[in-house]
């Protein structure tokens, strides 16, 4: 900036340098007894003498040196200016590169940023992902104690009622994705009572698409409970959103299917399941259930378990 105020200063100095050099022949032209010679007409020629003549030589004279010396400052100005041009233009070559690059990175990371951030709008209860650390996977598949850590914190969030809804779910996906890390049916840390919190807290929510979502994990949990059944009988007979329903009928029809070592267990879901197909008030629960099931064999699997 200094080099630039600089810059300014010396063109200016030149232009009024080279202004006042012009003013100066300009005047003193105009009042020379040469000038006034020149442009007087015949008539008045024969009044002047030798005398007048050596007058308007010397003063000619003592203008030409004034002019010089104007032209000599200018001249200097222009050096000194072309100079500190030339000084600037190769600084700014030697700087340029590593500020453009700057700047591109500096706009890539923000668009970047701005990518992630309305991904985890759009998406919230996966958000975490983007601020997990690179080796997240490798220390949960290699490091017990760091994966208990981080499995038990993550308990805590989703059991935590004073934590927005978005970040209960956010910690109950991660945890569900570290028991897929660790390729296990269970985790000691995912159990009925966060599936549970999870479930409860979808009564009293008012994001519609928060509650969807969180729904839609508890539907797909791999736990196995008399009560998560029983709660997902509750959905398919009261739930007025047919959405819901299905994700109450898939979490249903899976509790039958993981509860194979269980038969006391499969029976009771299976006879859960037939009661809703052939007695259900609302049409659509029987048409979601024929849906999930198929064909008539499923049908006929049912009434075999549930006749023990």
């Amino acid at each position: 900036m200094s080099n630039l105020k600089l810059n300014i200063a010396l063109s200016c100095s030149v232009l009024a340098l080279a202004f006042s050099g012009f003013n100066v022949i300009q005047t003193k032209l105009a009042t020379s007894p040469v000038a006034t010679h020149v442009y007087q007409s015949p008539t008045q020629q024969p009044h002047y003498n030798a005398t007048q003549y050596t007058q308007g030589t010397q003063i000619s004279t003592d203008e030409s040196e004034q002019i010089a010396q104007l032209m000599a400052r200018i001249n200097k100005l222009e050096t000194r200016l072309q100079a500190l041009s030339m000084e600037k233009s190769d600084l700014l070559s030697e700087q340029a590169p590593d500020e453009f690059e700057s700047l591109i990175f500096s706009l890539i990371e923000k668009r970047e940023q701005q990518k992630i951030d309305e991904m985890k709008a759009e998406n919230p209860i996966y958000g975490f992902y983007e601020d997990l650390p690179e080796d997240y996977e490798m220390r949960i598949k290699t490091d017990p104690e760091y994966a208990s850590q981080i499995s038990n914190d993550l308990k805590q969030k989703i059991l935590n009622n004073s934590l927005p809804a978005a970040e209960r779910l956010a910690a109950m996906s991660q945890l569900q994705m570290n028991m897929f890390m660790l390729n296990r049916n269970e985790l000691e840390q995912y159990d009925y009572q966060a599936v549970e919190s999870i479930l409860n807290m979808t009564h009293n929510m008012s994001d519609e698409k928060l509650r969807l979502q969180a729904l839609e994990l508890v539907s797909r949990t791999p736990i196995v409970d008399e009560r998560l059944s029983q709660s997902f009988v509750k959905m398919l007979e009261q739930e007025p959103n047919d959405y819901v329903k299905s994700l109450a009928a898939e979490g249903l029809m899976s509790q039958y299917f993981q509860s194979g070592a269980d038969p006391k267990q499969q029976q009771r879901i299976a006879q859960d399941l037939l009661s809703l197909y052939e007695n259900a008030s609302d049409p659509k629960v029987k048409a979601i259930l024929k849906n999930l099931m198929g064909d008539e064999r499923m049908l006929e699997e049912l009434k075999r378990q549930s006749n023990g």
